[in-house]
């Protein structure tokens, strides 16, 4: 006598739990909370830009985006405490006698340099420039050397600036100036430098 197979709806009904796992289940089932009745959790919070500190020991902050020319005149509130002595020059360098090339790279690494260590006020010293006679003065042309001229000092007094409001340079100038007479005239330049980026908090000075 063949044994009567259950039937389908037998074979999928859920079988009885005892007593121990009754028990087991309900004290699962009150740990959970249903998905409706969950508080909506809040999203991440966004992590901060990474600050990539490069070779010249500056955060890529200060080559970031587009900075303002720097203003060609220091307010005169600062030019008349640098020309008086109450405030003085955090550093100075004398560019005299350099081809432009080295001119340009020892004024960048002198202004990375204060930018990096907080200094504000740089003095530049470029020059007047070379002497110029008349072909009609003494001394006769002749008769003059190369001492008497100036090699470098008219073109670095016409580049200096134009390096200060170029791309490799105008982040970290504020301003710049002709300094006062005590401290060359119009052979030097007063440089006011920025204290933070272009763009940041408090980025002015």
């Amino acid at each position: 006598m063949s044994r009567k197979r259950p039937s389908l709806k037998q074979t999928a009904s859920t079988p009885s739990l005892n007593a121990r796992d009754r028990a087991v289940w309900d004290a699962v089932t009150k740990s959970v909370t249903p998905l409706g009745e969950r508080p909506e959790v809040p999203p991440p919070p966004k992590a901060p830009r990474a600050r990539i500190i490069r070779d010249d020991g500056l955060p890529s902050d200060w080559y970031a985006g587009s900075s303002p020319a720097p203003t060609t005149r220091v307010d005169r509130k600062t030019r008349r405490n640098l020309a008086k002595g109450r405030q003085e020059f955090d550093r100075s360098i004398d560019l005299h006698g350099m081809t432009q090339d080295h001119a340009f790279n020892a004024l960048k690494s002198v202004i990375e340099g204060c930018v990096r260590r907080g200094d504000k006020a740089l003095l530049v010293v470029t020059g007047k420039g070379g002497a110029r006679f008349s072909q009609l003065t003494a001394p006769p042309v002749a008769y003059r050397t190369r001492d008497a001229f100036d090699q470098h000092g008219g073109v670095l007094k016409r580049m200096v600036p134009l390096w200060l409001s170029g791309p490799d340079l105008k982040s970290f100038v504020h301003s710049y100036g002709p300094a006062a007479q005590e401290h060359g005239g119009e052979g030097a330049l007063y440089v006011i430098l920025r204290r933070r980026p272009s763009g940041s908090k408090g980025s002015r000075k």
